[in-house]
């Protein structure tokens, strides 16, 4: 079964909805969609939703800090959402979440988004 990039894109903000298992095969497929919206769509901010996922090695972090770099380059940010225990404690480990904005949901990180603009 191919794995395709589940996203939804609010205003300048996309908001990708990660798989159960994000691995490499997984992060190449969102990372070729997301290279596509960057480049058709005007994106500013990235919100990744772990909601379901239970699974994540280094290509996930991989992934993350590409878009990271994407969206710093515009001013942006990457906010990272959902997140369960054993998720959080790669992260954590690996740093994201001093480069990535950490929420409860996506809700929460468009509320903050939409604060942010309206400075």
């Amino acid at each position: 079964m191919e794995e395709k990039c589940v996203h939804r894109v609010k205003g300048e903000t996309l908001i990708i909805y990660l798989p159960e298992e994000l691995d490499h095969h997984t992060a190449d497929k969102i990372r070729e969609c997301t290279d596509e919206l960057f480049v058709c769509k005007k994106i500013r901010d990235v919100i990744f939703d772990y909601q379901n996922t239970g699974f994540m090695d280094s290509s996930g972090i991989g992934l993350i800090m590409g878009r990271y770099r994407e969206v710093k380059y515009l001013k942006g940010d990457v906010y990272i959402v959902g997140v369960h225990t054993k998720i959080a404690r790669i992260l954590e480990i690996s740093g994201l979440y001093r480069v990535a904005k950490q929420m409860n949901n996506v809700d929460e990180a468009l509320r903050d988004i939409e604060r942010k603009y309206k400075k």
